[in-house]
């Protein structure tokens, strides 16, 4: 978990790429892999966007990690899970 303050949701945002209406640019995560780089780093690629027609390339965005890189998106993505859950749950309760 980071120590900094929380953003409000305006300036969490700031910085992301936006549409022309102001929306933000997403796309979805179709597939990922891993892979260790010379017991020194870690590869990820992230295969983005609508599913490809055959014979198509795949988008993606290939990256490198150093190993508190790696720890770091561990655990943002751990804390963005458990939130996303309390949220499901606060949800269910109410129904």
């Amino acid at each position: 978990m980071s120590d900094a303050p929380a953003l409000s949701p305006i300036a969490a945002f700031a910085s992301w790429d936006k549409d022309d209406q102001g929306r933000l640019k997403m796309w979805p995560l179709q597939a990922f892999t891993t892979a260790l780089m010379n017991g020194e780093a870690v590869g990820l690629r992230l295969e983005i966007g609508a599913p490809p027609k055959p014979g198509e390339p795949i988008p993606a965005l290939q990256i490198v990690l150093r190993p508190e890189q790696v720890r770091e998106l561990a655990n943002a993505l751990a804390e963005a899970e458990a939130r996303l859950a309390d949220a499901h749950f606060a949800i269910v309760g109410r129904a």
